[in-house]
């Protein structure tokens, strides 16, 4: 019995303000004055009627919640004297309060003053409804209640919870919140309400946040990686995230400047979990934002520089991994808030956003937006250069010109053959890489099969989106006149370029590393009779048609090693000794087939993640590959010339058809001069160009002089000049009767004690692994000599 007692008076205690829907004295009259509080997202109504004496107040509050609610005097939370309505077991209970901060509030009681409302009646839950009676006096004498007047205008401010789970005072959020200005006239009728406009500044710092960390920012990112060469790219990238950047500071601190109180370490702790983690992520963001919007501006300025700055060109940059960090943390900060306010509309609206830039970086690692990153669609063939300019003889002045930097429109390079303009492009590594490849083929490069020679990079693969900016942004002018190459079989028609399937016919190993592959193509046939004068430096561009994955490649053109070039080779060198030793011939003169259908080329194989040498040496299946060209540099070669070629392993074959070419003049020179017209009728080499070639090639063994019928013969043919026109220098470590073969690395001393005077020499060739070209280059470069080339 004593505990029950107990029970029942802690009971009496606690509950005091609670008020049961079945208490016979339940009152649930309205008051004869209406006030419409609310009448947006929450239906507020509010009713009133003073005594006749003035002195004491009878209210009702219906609202369309079954959460906590409450009602209050005062301008804001830092200054209110609150009614607050909570639901214990399906009773409403009541607290006269008074708050000077945000959090729950505490009672008047717990501060020293007095319990002053009188609950009289309710409703709960009906129809979705809550409806409280109760009173009040209209001066209680309490130092925490405000005073209610009759007659004067009265600020009021309401709020109540973010879900009909939240019966107790929780945080409201922004939006389950209003201020209004009440006529307090007990009149009988509806009285005029105020709404306060105190929310803009909320719905502000809302919208803009969403409509810059929503929508914006994708949009900056979609610009700044999908149009990486645009011109204007940078700028409008930039422009974007300032604005993203000042606008969320400004909208954030303006929501602060209505209650910087919520930074106190007392006041932030009795925020919402959630709150917490908004506030925390947009100091973070603000933080962030600010450097990278000072690092964008100065990685601005190194990409537009023409200085060379590698650690612009580094993947991924540091501004790209900081922009992504902003972006994560300005996407968390903009979930969090509206996590705050419940707002499932503005959340699937950003979920579609993310998705689609998910599905659109998807298709852009597929390859698939091509169409649509392109940067415009206007042909750049029209005139580019003054009349009577030659633009080629322009880039290669602007190598030793001191006001480059100054004039864009030099830059330039070659691709495919034609000039492309790079002066409204900008390059993602760093402008300074335009300076550097100027005036050459950049396919190599491209392709990634090697890097820049002045970089200490690892050469880098491009994107399909490259080499379709790079054909959009050619500009018409030929670098040189293409070869007529191919021939339509079925009418004939001369083709000089292709872009064309072609499927790998045979396989012939020339060692265990490399061999020669022949690709046929039932359309199409290859004219087997150009001269390596006209084929030199052109080359190919080959790709599976069955492996996305592997990459792509640049592969020499290699005319001469055809069975039908290597036959006809052999052919020719009989009939020479016959005519030379005055021999009846009883054979019909050996002539070139003018027509091949196997195309040629010379693979090394190098083991490597997604290599195209290492998939075609494992082609056992008669593969598809897209083969494209024949591009790049035919140079021009004059009489009297003395040509230095630099080779190293495979990079003996860009050589291969311009030496055979050398062969064949050998051959017209020593017949005509011991037997005149007559007889070089029978070894004819096309047009005549009378030059000198020295060779310095670098192999790890004999297996690799490939094509060494070729250059042996021509070796074996010097004596029978008047003037030698070919001399060969082989480093390795093995011996050849052939020619003389040295130990030693090619350096300057080695270089000068076979050539002399560097000066003599018209151009020097280098063709060789990438670490031999550019020690090969510098050593000559540092010397004095600059008329180099690197195939």
């Amino acid at each position: 019995m004593i505990s029950l007692f107990i029970l029942g008076l802690v009971d009496l205690i606690l509950c005091q303000n609670r008020f049961y829907y079945h208490d016979p004295s339940n009152d649930i009259a309205k008051p004869r004055t209406h006030a419409k509080i609310s009448d947006s997202d929450t239906h507020f109504d509010f009713y009133f009627e003073f005594s006749e004496d003035k002195k004491e107040v009878i209210m009702f509050i219906e609202i369309d919640k079954i959460s906590y609610f409450s009602l209050g005097l005062g301008k804001s939370m830092s200054d209110a004297d609150l009614w607050v309505f909570e639901v214990y077991e399906n009773a409403i209970t009541v607290n006269d309060s008074y708050c000077v901060k945000h959090g729950r509030p505490p009672t008047d009681v717990s501060e020293g003053g007095t319990e002053d409302i009188q609950l009289l009646g309710y409703y709960y839950n009906k129809d979705g409804k809550t409806g409280v009676k109760f009173k009040r006096s209209a001066t209680t004498g309490d130092q925490h209640d405000k005073p209610l007047v009759e007659g004067e205008a009265v600020e009021f401010i309401w709020a109540h919870g973010k879900t009909e789970a939240n019966f107790t005072v929780s945080n409201h959020g922004n939006v389950n919140r209003g201020a209004v200005v009440l006529n307090f006239t007990d009149d009988g009728g509806s009285n005029d309400v105020i709404i306060v406009d105190g929310d803009n500044t909320y719905y502000i710092h809302k919208w803009t946040n969403f409509a810059c960390w929503g929508i914006a920012s994708d949009v900056a990112i979609i610009v700044g990686r999908y149009y990486k060469t645009w011109g204007y790219r940078t700028y409008l990238h930039g422009f974007l995230f300032i604005l993203i950047v000042t606008s969320s500071i400004t909208t954030a601190m303006m929501m602060l400047s209505t209650d910087w109180a919520v930074l106190e370490w007392s006041n932030f702790k009795e925020q919402s979990i959630k709150n917490q983690f908004h506030i925390i992520i947009f100091m973070i963001v603000a933080i962030f934002m600010i450097a990278q919007s000072i690092g964008g501006v100065l990685y601005n300025l190194m990409l537009s520089s023409l200085k060379i700055n590698q650690k612009v060109s580094v993947k991924p940059s540091i501004h790209a991994i900081l922009g992504n960090v902003v972006y994560t943390l300005g996407k968390l900060q903009i979930i969090a808030g509206l996590f705050m306010d419940n707002d499932i509309r503005l959340m699937l609206i950003l979920g579609a956003v993310f998705t689609t830039r998910l599905i659109l970086e998807i298709l852009y690692q597929k390859g698939s937006l091509v169409s649509v990153v392109m940067t415009g669609k206007d042909s750049h063939s029209n005139k580019v250069y003054e009349e009577g300019q030659n633009p080629l003889l322009d880039i290669n002045n602007s190598q030793h010109d001191d006001s480059f930097e100054k004039k864009s429109s030099k830059l330039w390079c070659i691709y495919k053959n034609q000039v492309v303009d790079l002066s409204q492009m900008i390059h993602p590594g760093g402008n300074y890489i335009w300076k550097l490849i100027q005036g050459q083929d950049v396919t190599r490069y491209v392709l990634g099969a090697y890097t820049l020679d002045q970089l200490k990079l690892q050469p880098y693969k491009h994107s399909i989106y490259t080499l379709k900016i790079l054909e959009q942004y050619v500009t018409g002018v030929y670098v040189i006149q293409d070869p007529e190459f191919f021939v339509n079989k079925a009418n004939r028609r001369v083709v000089k370029q292709l872009d064309e399937t072609w499927t790998l016919n045979t396989v012939n190993p020339y060692t265990d590393q490399v061999a020669y592959f022949g690709f046929v193509n039932e359309k199409y046939q290859f004219k087997n009779t150009l001269s390596g004068l006209q084929t030199f430096g052109q080359y190919f561009v080959i790709k599976s048609q069955e492996d996305s994955d592997v990459s792509s490649r640049q592969y020499t053109m290699v005319l001469s090693m055809t069975q039908q070039r290597i036959k006809y080779r052999k052919d020719i060198s009989e009939l020479f000794k016959k005519i030379l030793s005055l021999q009846t011939i009883q054979k019909e003169v050996p002539k070139e087939e003018e027509y091949l259908s196997e195309l040629p080329l010379i693979i090394k194989k190098y083991q490597s993640k997604n290599g195209f040498s290492s998939f075609i040496h494992d082609d056992n299946r008669n593969g598809q590959y897209l083969i494209q060209g024949p591009y790049g540099n035919n140079f021009t070669i004059e009489n009297g010339n003395h040509l230095v070629f630099i080779a190293g392993g495979t990079g003996l074959f860009p050589f291969l058809d311009i030496l055979e070419y050398q062969l064949k003049m050998t051959y017209h020179n020593i017949l005509y001069k011991q037997f005149g017209q007559d007889a070089v009728q029978f070894m004819n080499p096309g047009v005549i160009k009378n030059f000198k070639i020295t060779l310095f090639l670098a192999v790890n063994s004999a297996d690799d002089l490939i094509g060494k019928d070729i250059y042996f013969t021509l070796l074996s043919l010097q004596n029978q000049l008047d003037t030698p026109n070919f001399k060969m220098i082989v480093k390795g470590n093995f011996k050849l009767k052939e020619c003389e073969i040295i130990p030693q690395r090619f350096n300057a001393q080695i270089l000068k004690s076979f050539l002399g005077d560097f000066n003599s020499v018209s151009n020097f060739f280098i063709c060789g692994p990438p670490t031999m070209n550019t020690t090969t280059e510098k050593i000559l470069r540092d010397v004095g000599v600059n008329n180099i080339t690197v195939l």
